[in-house]
């Protein structure tokens, strides 16, 4: 719904996308980084100058696209008199999806990239082998989510240490998507998660424990390269959480070495 600009003014538009959208002021400004308070504020009127930076975060957050993007953006220059450049933000800068996917296929490294609610995005052919999922990730194919790929009885015994691992992806998956609990997509994707036996057993004593670490060390077991030490590198898009790039680096150098045997290391 597109609400008529002479009628409405940015903190009436703020509050009317926000609501469109199911969220609360709480879950709008954890999106979008700004304190409750922020947007309190902004939405009762008792801003009257708020910074474009918080203006585009909000738009992010709203995923705001078109014409409801340049009615917000429009409605901020006429409280605060700045201009926000929407046809560079809409134009020419590279969509974060086709960044992700950009850098996932640049580098020499098993890597993939996530959705912000950790669908796979794309992968490279190191990650495919790396993870021997041959035949299973497919571009163009239905979407398949990162934690089914770990929970997946069959794949289980790929992964070292696989209760560990389950419990530390699962917390820190209910971490990122902490924002998201009222999208419906989420609550479908939860729903879909819930019918893995394990994934029910996980979760219902598995609490987020803070901001996930960037970086941590777990083990696979390969059917043709033996026991691979890997350590995560993850990149994320600063200020936007709609994409990650996942990258997988050598965890000792047993690993290093069969990297370098499959050019996936730089000598």
């Amino acid at each position: 719904m597109i609400v008529d600009i002479a009628t409405s003014n940015f903190a009436q538009l703020v509050t009317h996308f926000r609501q469109q959208r199911g969220m609360s002021q709480g879950q709008l400004a954890q999106a979008a980084r700004l304190s409750r308070t922020y947007i309190y504020h902004l939405e009762k009127g008792m801003r009257s100058n708020p910074s474009s930076r918080a203006a585009e975060s909000i738009a992010r957050a709203l995923e705001l696209q078109g014409e409801e993007r340049r009615q917000l953006f429009t409605a901020y220059t006429k409280l605060t008199g700045q201009q926000i450049d929407t046809e560079q933000s809409e134009s020419t800068l590279l969509d974060f999806g086709e960044m992700a996917r950009l850098l996932v296929h640049n580098t020499s490294y098993p890597a993939h990239s996530l959705d912000r609610l950790w669908f796979l995005h794309s992968w490279n052919d190191a990650a495919i082998t790396l993870f021997e999922v041959e035949g299973e990730l497919t571009e163009g194919s239905e979407k398949r989510h990162l934690l089914e790929l770990v929970f997946d009885a069959r794949r289980r015994g790929h992964y070292r240490g696989w209760e560990n691992l389950a419990r530390r992806l699962v917390s820190d998956f209910q971490y990122n998507t902490r924002t998201m609990t009222h999208l419906p997509e989420y609550q479908k994707l939860w729903k879909r998660l819930r019918e893995w036996p394990e994934f029910r057993r996980i979760a219902s004593v598995t609490y987020p424990e803070g901001k996930p670490d960037p970086s941590f060390v777990f083990q696979i077991q390969h059917s043709q390269l033996g026991r691979v030490t890997l350590r995560t590198a993850t990149t994320i898009f600063t200020g936007v959480s709609t994409y990650s790039m996942v990258s997988y680096v050598p965890g000792d150098k047993q690993t290093l070495e069969i990297y370098r045997k499959h050019n996936w290391q730089h000598r």
